[in-house]
């Protein structure tokens, strides 16, 4: 197929405009596809080129190459990875340039009607504590972001938790249905920020942060922050302002889930 007869896909998510482009109309075909399913068919086709971010993605026979805007080439012979990348891509996309969300870095239960939101980067274990939380009878909202719109409220993201085994650290997807938990739905407020990570032997002791404080904190996990900064530092004051926001150590995920709802119980506001 000439590259004449390519279509791009283009679509709207959470108010970002994407264009996915390329040579060979089966890799577009194939990324729009994991598009849809990444971002949970929250996906709109459009027709007009006025996008926020094109990723061309291409296939030489040997050789998946992606090429995002402002980054450099991503390129490699495994079909798996690459789009696995792809599915990453895609996602944090849409995350930094969405208009009407904010998304942030983190895992999202929610309990007693507020969202405890725990921020962090990849391998920190938060799908691992989110999971105990849900286990304990938290409503599940997210292991990946936690989206909020323009009044602070947190809105669900149901992917499937995205587990390592303790083993060999090899992938696995877990769905709530799986934990025996369930979801929720409703936007809720934020009730508790909790900044964690697992350290062997750690126990529990609590820091209350400022809503200043918590706000620097909450700005490195923010996707928006890098087109939308204005919108963004309005809604994480917004979330800061009424939160309980508190840093600490923890021990193992089983342990700690019950503590911290607890804790939650004891300290609601």
């Amino acid at each position: 197929m000439s590259k004449n007869n390519v279509k791009p896909f283009r679509f709207g998510s959470f108010g970002a405009r994407i264009a996915i482009a390329g040579k060979r109309q089966d890799m577009i075909d194939r990324a729009a596809a994991i598009a849809r399913s990444s971002l949970l068919g929250k996906v709109s086709e459009i027709i007009d080129d006025n996008v926020d971010r094109t990723i061309e993605v291409n296939f030489d026979g040997t050789t998946y190459e992606m090429i995002c805007e402002g980054s450099e080439p991503a390129r490699g012979e495994d079909e798996v990875v690459f789009f696995k990348y792809f599915d990453s891509i895609v996602r944090a996309s849409v995350g930094e340039e969405a208009r009407d969300f904010v998304f942030l870095h983190a895992g999202v239960v929610g309990w007693n009607g507020k969202a405890i939101v725990l921020p962090g980067d990849s391998y920190k274990g938060k799908s691992t504590l989110v999971a105990e939380l849900v286990r304990a009878g938290a409503e599940y909202y997210s292991d990946d972001f936690a989206l909020f719109n323009s009044d602070g409220l947190l809105y669900p993201f149901h992917r499937h938790l995205a587990m390592r085994r303790r083993d060999n650290f090899d992938p696995y997807s877990l769905t709530v249905e799986e934990l025996e938990g369930k979801y929720g739905y409703e936007p809720i407020p934020t009730g508790l920020v909790l900044f964690t990570e697992y350290v062997k032997g750690s126990r529990f002791h609590p820091r209350r942060m400022s809503a200043g404080e918590g706000v620097l904190e909450l700005v490195q996990y923010a996707l928006s922050m890098r087109q939308r900064s204005e919108f963004a530092f309005r809604v994480l004051n917004n979330i800061a302002s009424r939160a309980i926001i508190i840093s600490s150590r923890r021990g193992t995920a089983e342990t700690f889930a019950k503590t911290l709802l607890n804790f939650v119980d004891n300290h609601g506001n």
